[in-house]
């Protein structure tokens, strides 16, 4: 056996290094599972990324979203991304209706455009149908935000439905359908074959179907990234905000014991 006080100045060769990682890894094993843990606290956390060189902000932010429900339906198979996206968050205490001002002005400098706010009983409504803010295409997304029995819960949702027709009937329908006389002329004129004309045609509409493709899940991720960080952000600040009713923030009391004889 080594002796321990000759181990800060020895180097090791790479088998070294890894039956050392190896044995390391085999070691914290065994620890886990002979001592109950109990998890790390959010200020431990951000400690510890103030050790390695990250900003605590981040840490607090990616915390948020592990409590952010995203819309589990599938893809389209044809579309290859989904048609609708939807976000939900629920945070401890109630946001209180002075601050919905603030949120209505974070929300329009996330996501740009014009939109229209409106109180439905306790919530409110944030829509916006327009134009968005690089004049690409259309967008229709709602932001509700609902205070209720000593909770709020963000819900956010944007359906792409439309965008995806748009995309993929002007792309197939205008490359594709577009090139097929062209398609066709190279195939007949040049080659003089049916075949090749009919393989230049499916080849210019199949190019086109790829091209939409692409481009609508770059514009889905892009969209969806951004609702995400919007999330993030307005959970932050209806945390900060919140108010905890009085029978909630109280802590239980205990039942006086019975010492009758």
């Amino acid at each position: 056996m080594s002796d321990p006080s000759q181990l800060p100045g020895r180097r090791f060769n790479e088998k070294e290094v890894a039956d050392i990682i190896k044995r390391a890894s085999e070691l914290q094993q065994l620890e886990s599972t002979t001592e109950s843990t109990t998890g790390m606290s959010l200020a431990e956390l951000e400690q510890v990324a103030r050790e390695a060189g990250l900003d605590p902000a981040l840490v607090r932010r990616a915390a948020t979203d592990l409590d952010t429900r995203v819309s589990d339906r599938k893809p389209s198979a044809f579309i290859g991304s989904p048609t609708n996206l939807v976000l939900e968050r629920t945070i401890d205490g109630e946001v209180p209706v002075d601050e919905y001002e603030t949120i209505v002005l974070e929300i329009q400098r996330e996501l740009g455009g014009v939109g229209q706010a409106s109180a439905l009983g306790r919530s409110l409504v944030w829509t916006m149908q327009g134009v968005d803010r690089r004049r690409v295409s259309t967008r229709t997304v709602q932001v509700t935000v609902t205070p209720r029995n000593g909770r709020t819960t963000i819900r956010m949702e944007e359906p792409l439905g439309q965008l995806a027709g748009g995309l993929f009937g002007g792309l197939m329908g205008g490359l594709g359908g577009g090139t097929s006389g062209i398609a066709m002329g190279i195939g007949m004129g040049v080659f003089h074959s049916v075949p090749i004309a009919v393989g230049l045609i499916g080849g210019f509409v199949g190019g086109s179907y790829l091209l939409a493709r692409t481009i609508f899940g770059r514009m889905v991720r892009g969209r969806g990234e951004r609702m995400q960080r919007l999330m993030s952000r307005l959970a932050e600040h209806v945390t900060a905000t919140a108010v905890r009713p009085p029978e909630l923030s109280r802590p239980a009391e205990r039942p006086a014991l019975d010492r009758g004889g």
